[in-house]
């Protein structure tokens, strides 16, 4: 059901559908009952938030580049609410309780069909969208034409034809479709501007559902690296450095900055590394274990 499109006078219609000759038709009176249901929806405290969840629902597949023209249209709203504030004022609320329960269950409905709607745009439009790009991208890369050339006209000059042809939201019949809906699933100007926004949409809730794993998998990868060997280009400079000072293999704490700056290690392990490397050395050296052997 929509609340986007009006045809008719009501305050007219009911007027002239109140005399007694000559009698109504059924046409008439389904009309009649029509336009006297309209101006008891506009009319309802809820409309304010029943058109706001229409809107929400418009929204969602709206291209960016046409967000505009639904606040241009919810600008010509107060009109729509004059055209029917007589009519509600004369209509008679007879079943109050009825129209109550409709507003707030369709207002739930709308924000249901809301969240239906973006799960489809984040998922289905997407893989569509991206489907049609492959294939206009392997027809390019087979034909070397890209689409809309030789013809003076593109995809997107098509759209705006259509969408100035269109009627707004509040013109037309009370249950004509929307026209602000999905179009053509085609890599135009206009679907890759929708898709380059799902993607952002998307990278967002990624990177914040995933934040905390992604935190817990680069800290274990640092454990990892800090606990295993160091790379083979830094070992091979330290060693360098240790045969070049061999004789007093204890670097000072200028010769360890500059170790930091040149191998790109941290302080710690730089300092690991020599008391390591004398450790090995001190074992393998047997004049340095006699001498040790002496001294006790």
């Amino acid at each position: 059901m929509a609340f986007h499109g009006f045809v008719s006078d009501p305050t007219k219609d009911m007027q002239t559908l109140a005399l007694n000759d000559p009698p109504p038709a059924p046409a008439e009176l389904d009309h009649w009952e029509r336009a006297k249901c309209k101006a008891e929806i506009v009319g309802h405290p809820m409309y304010d938030q029943l058109l706001e969840a229409h809107v929400a629902c418009l929204r969602v597949a709206t291209p960016v580049d046409q967000l505009a023209q639904i606040d241009a249209q919810l600008a010509r709203s107060q009109e729509v609410l004059a055209k029917y504030s007589s009519s509600a004022a004369a209509a008679a609320a007879s079943a109050e309780g009825e129209l109550d329960h409709f507003m707030a269950n369709y207002v739930l409905l709308l924000g249901f069909f809301k969240d239906q709607l973006q799960q489809h745009v984040r998922v289905h439009a997407m893989e569509a969208v991206m489907a049609c790009w492959d294939l206009e991208q392997s027809l390019q890369s087979l034909t070397g034409v890209s689409p809309g050339e030789g013809t003076g006209a593109t995809m997107s000059d098509d759209e705006d034809e259509v969408v100035d042809s269109d009627t707004s939201l509040f013109d037309g019949s009370f249950d004509a479709i929307d026209n602000l809906g999905f179009g053509p699933l085609v890599p135009t100007e206009t679907e890759r501007s929708l898709m380059e926004r799902v993607r952002q949409e998307l990278k967002h809730e990624l990177k914040q559902g995933y934040k905390e794993k992604i935190v817990d998998i680069r800290e274990e990868i640092l454990r990892k690296r800090r606990a295993g060997k160091l790379p083979g280009d830094t070992t091979s400079f330290l060693k360098a450095w240790w045969q070049s000072h061999s004789k007093w293999p204890y670097p000072t704490e200028e010769d360890k900055a500059k170790l930091v700056q040149e191998t790109g290690l941290q302080l710690k392990q730089i300092n690991n590394w020599f008391i390591n490397q004398r450790k090995r050395n001190w074992h393998s050296n047997p004049s340095t274990s006699l001498k040790s052997k002496r001294k006790r």
